[in-house]
């Protein structure tokens, strides 16, 4: 195999080691039911620009001006810089509408109004309706949170005997010790498949834990897909069902939908391709429901947050107030005065920064997929609520405008007199010379995404390099007493050591002028011990090196296609895979125990051989050695079917073919999905509807199917 692209995979795209998805990974962070609303884009550490403190002090200094109109403000989030389509937002005061707006367009091509009443995709903001569903059983006596989730769901079990004491309280709490996301083909286009639900106890049951039952929380998408499931077994009723019966028909919630309902999903405003902002995607399909699978309207929404204003008696007094306990304070955690994370039950944050600074409690959780986003923010003590949402952009730009909408309430209120920022407390960095104890920070540090090697000089720079491109580095200024700062000051890091392990944290700024400020701290990477492996050992893994392993398990349909090419790049640093360390020839396990998100989505590589071809299995996809694809017959006509194992067929195309035209012929559902040169998406059918397709000599492609569905090609 001499392809270009099979060349490419075997060099520096693979050494770069893509996760799943390969252009997704560096806007998902790092999965599609992303923590951006835990983490927010500009406060990450590779991403801070050198006007960020100037900036966030405009900002803060634009809060002395007048306030944007709330119509203003909106337009901020549709900016090319924040990437959004459209917008919609809604406020609540005490059961009162009092701002209701939409901002962009509904579709960049189609003549039609956007209004108050399209549904957006809220993502992991559709964990709070899990909360609120739970809560809802545990005040009918039918659920005990503190009791295991083997009691609602019998049949649950994991290859680690640790299982049997997660609790209820644990899956809402982000505590379980699960390894994080396992929902292969949850994310697709116009497509209500279930398989992610369908298939998680089964895929759980192969799984082992990251921690211990209730150690730490760490942001876990699976834990609320499993509460999903003991709702429905304690229910007797579908999850859809449920919410319907209990929650959105009692407060008159006619515009919050699942995939499982039948409604006119034109309702739904348009997606498109973050890779390619021009081309419109078909009707976004979230699968996995109580994890991040429901479609609602922002006056929805805050007409939801009534649960927790206390305005309605969906939920007792005892069950609201349990929601808004601190959580995350029950294991390990960093102190930190102001932050955008706090797990409560379900929540993100249960004293969100800036309301803090007024000793006000705000609540918050947010949602991101790779097409939409959300957040709510609620404000129990004074009934107060508000909720954005965006197709295109980040939960994070949606959680300020929902934050400076609230203060303009709080202020017409007279609740609060003025605008209140954590801004002064960072400062530009004053580089001094480095300490001596600090060189024993020095070494390899990963999270679940990423392995970086730190340095530092006697000057005092600390350097973060990418360990599979040193080329790609961060560098911060060491300010005394073990602090570290970016140049501008925005974002500052320490070392901390906890539970015998070694963390770098950070403490971030940003701001929008014209909107709010947010402040993050978390932590970061985690320092990773030598792993010494054997001369047999390395040499398996040398075999794998720079190596590249395409997904055989994704549908047609599946968003994962809609970027690139879903690939596994394997690259080993110091007997490291990522941040997972090589234990034997075929495994390289997790290690890291990240609280908050660094720590999330974790998963052991477990290769093996099946008829002289290498698959990894990670997470619940399994990718296939590329170099075992082989090139597509170049005649007029042939055919490819979809064998017993169910597995996607992979071609090459050959030089030879490209410029020529082919016509795909097959059954309903299938799909094909084409690549070029460079593992850049240049049709997935499913998408465009196109069956007709000129080819890129050099690229690939990829048909999906059901066992026994027939591909007939003809090439001209």
């Amino acid at each position: 195999m001499n392809t270009p692209l099979s060349r490419l995979l075997a060099g520096a795209l693979a050494a770069a080691l893509l996760m799943p998805g390969t252009a997704l990974a560096a806007e998902l962070p790092p999965d599609p039911l992303t923590p951006a609303a835990l983490t927010p884009v500009s406060l990450a550490p590779d991403s801070i620009s050198s006007g960020a403190l100037a900036r966030a002090a405009q900002a803060a200094q634009e809060e002395a001006q007048p306030a944007l109109s709330v119509e203003a403000r909106a337009q901020l989030l549709l900016d090319p810089g924040t990437g959004a389509v459209s917008v919609q937002y809604a406020m609540m005061d005490n059961g009162t509408l009092i701002e209701s707006g939409v901002a962009g367009v509904y579709s960049k091509r189609e003549n039609r109004l956007l209004t108050t009443e399209n549904l957006y995709g809220i993502g992991s903001t559709s964990k709070m309706f899990t909360t609120a569903a739970m809560l809802r059983l545990a005040d009918q006596g039918k659920v005990d949170l503190d009791r295991p989730v083997t009691d609602y769901i019998p049949e649950f079990t994991m290859a680690d005997e640790r299982y049997r004491d997660i609790t209820v309280r644990m899956l809402l709490n982000h505590s379980s010790g699960l390894m994080g996301s396992t929902y292969g083909n949850g994310f697709l286009f116009d497509d209500a498949d279930t398989q992610a639900h369908d298939t998680l106890l089964a895929d759980l049951a192969e799984q082992t834990l990251k921690a211990d039952p209730g150690a730490f929380s760490v942001y876990c998408n699976d834990g609320f897909t499993l509460a999903e499931l003991v709702i429905e077994r304690v229910s007797g009723m579908s999850f859809t069902d449920f919410i319907h019966q209990e929650i959105t028909g009692p407060l008159g919630m006619t515009h919050t939908k699942t995939m499982q309902d039948e409604f006119d999903r034109s309702a739904i405003v348009r997606t498109y391709n973050p890779a390619a902002p021009e081309q419109e995607t078909p009707v976004d399909s979230v699968n996995i429901i109580g994890t991040g699978g429901i479609y609602a309207t922002a006056e929805d929404l805050c007409r939801f947050a009534q649960v927790f204003t206390g305005e309605t008696d969906l939920l007792s007094e005892e069950m609201r107030e349990a929601s808004f306990q601190p959580e995350y304070a029950g294991g390990q955690w960093l102190e930190a005065e102001n932050n955008v994370v706090g797990y409560g039950l379900g929540w993100d944050c249960v004293d969100l920064y800036p309301f803090n600074l007024y000793d006000i409690q705000a609540v918050t959780k947010g949602g991101d997929t790779l097409l939409m986003h959300n957040a709510l923010i609620v404000l129990p003590e004074y009934g107060l609520s508000a909720a954005v949402s965006t197709s295109g952009g980040s939960s994070a730009y949606c959680q300020m405008l929902a934050t400076s909408l609230l203060l303009d309430q709080l202020e017409e209120k007279g609740v609060i007199t003025e605008r209140l920022s954590a801004l002064d407390s960072f400062t530009p960095a004053e580089q001094t010379a480095l300490d001596a104890d600090m060189k024993q920070y020095e070494g390899l540090y990963g999270d679940s995404t990423s392995l970086m090697r730190l340095s530092m000089d006697d000057a005092g720079t600390l350097t973060l390099a990418n360990a599979y491109a040193p080329a790609q580095t961060q560098t911060y200024l060491y300010c005394g007493d073990g602090l570290f700062k970016h140049e501008t000051g925005a974002l500052e890091l320490r070392f901390v050591q906890q539970n015998g392990r070694t963390y770098l944290t950070y403490r971030g700024y940003s701001a929008i002028p014209g909107l709010c400020d947010l402040v993050s701290e978390t932590y970061y990477l985690e320092k990773l011990p030598e792993n010494t492996i054997t001369d047999e050992l390395q040499a398996a893994w040398a075999a794998r090196e720079g190596k590249a392993y395409v997904s055989v398990t994704d549908k047609a349909s599946s968003q994962l296609f809609l970027s690139g090419l879903p690939a596994l790049g394997i690259g080993t640093v110091e007997g490291y895979l990522l941040s997972n360390p090589l234990t034997d020839s075929s495994r390289a396990d997790v290690a890291i125990q990240i609280p908050m998100s660094g720590g999330r989505d974790t998963s052991p590589f477990v290769f093996e051989t099946v008829d002289g071809v290498e698959y990894v299995h990670y997470t619940d996809g399994i990718y296939m050695d590329y170099t075992a694809v082989p090139d597509i017959y170049t005649g007029a006509r042939s055919h490819s079917t979809i064998q017993p194992n169910g597995y996607i067929r992979w071609y090459n195309l050959p030089a030879e073919l490209d410029g020529k035209t082919m016509t795909v012929q097959m059954p309903a559902g299938a799909g094909f999905v084409l690549f070029d040169a460079m593992g850049q998406t240049v049709n997935q059918s499913a998408v465009t509807g196109d069956t007709q397709v000129t080819l890129p000599g050099g690229g690939a492609i990829a048909f999906c199917g059901q066992v026994g569905d027939r591909f007939d090609l003809t090439i001209s």
